[in-house]
């Protein structure tokens, strides 16, 4: 049985139990009252589910918890609900997208995930943003994957997921092994069957105590190396590209380097020399 002391743990929005709509927060009516309500709505759920699993892990024995708010809005959850001695990273100039990620962590723990883009029937699918696709060395990829990715980089292994269904058969294709919650089953982009949220939340704080049990037995997920990423985008891309960036066609950029945290970061950043948060193993 594996003994976790620290864990890093990503979230998104679209994933949680209850939502199958885009966050409000670009909307025409984002500032009304019913902008403001809708949006209300989906921090509490995400907070729920958050929290359950931080509950799910302390209970665990995890000692050391930071929480990314990865969320686009970069400030989706409630940090006044969050228990004692967990750690919020959070904000919207940042300057790594795992922020917080520390020396000594040792596990990945994904909530509220959805699946990768043009994932057919998948609730509120996309990568990075509606309209791109991701693709490591050939291999499509989604935003679970490239954080795995990024984590991997360190010997942290990805051991749990909790979202859409979509996105947990997603994880077990590239992780055989990992624990997930399937909180709801999209059956279209903007539709799915969910959970009530105190179900999905005792599902997550359960289930997520077995991922800390299992985790010695998964291996980080790395990204073969010398490592490609090609962004295919629904639109061309324009004619300023980063440089650095070698344009394939009109609707697809390619990032070449030694691994996955100097080509994701150039992609991102404009990084590729962005000191890791710690030293690679």
């Amino acid at each position: 049985m594996a003994k976790l002391d620290s864990v890093y743990v990503m979230t998104d929005l679209e994933g949680v139990a209850g939502i199958d709509d885009w966050d409000p927060r670009h909307r025409d009516d984002a500032s009304t009252a019913r902008g403001v309500r809708d949006r209300e709505e989906m921090q509490r759920l995400l907070t729920g589910e958050v929290c359950a699993a931080i509950e799910g892990l302390q209970a665990a024995g995890v000692r050391r918890l930071v929480v990314n708010d990865a969320h686009g809005a970069g400030r989706t959850i409630l940090a006044e609900r969050l228990p004692p001695a967990v750690c919020l990273a959070r904000g919207t100039e940042r300057g790594s997208w795992v922020m917080g990620l520390e020396p000594g962590c040792q596990a990945l723990v994904q909530v509220g995930m959805h699946a990768m883009a043009r994932t057919p029937g998948a609730c509120l699918c996309h990568t990075m943003s509606s309209g791109y696709v991701y693709r490591v060395n050939g291999v499509d990829v989604g935003e679970m994957e490239l954080c795995a990715y990024l984590l991997g980089e360190f010997g942290i292994p990805w051991v749990f997921v909790s979202g859409d269904g979509h996105a947990c058969r997603e994880a077990e294709r590239f992780v055989p092994g990992i624990v997930t919650v399937a909180v709801k089953e999209g059956h279209s982009l903007k539709s799915a069957v969910h959970l009530s949220p105190a179900e999905a939340c005792a599902r997550i704080r359960s289930a997520v105590q077995e991922a800390v049990a299992r985790a010695d037995r998964l291996e980080p997920l790395r990204a073969p190396r010398p490592t490609t990423m090609e962004i295919v985008r629904d639109e061309p891309w324009p004619r300023e590209i980063r440089a650095g960036a070698q344009r394939v066609d009109a609707f697809t950029v390619r990032y070449e380097g030694p691994n996955i945290w100097q080509v994701f970061n150039h992609h991102f950043y404009g990084r590729p020399d962005l000191p890791p948060p710690m030293q690679m193993r």
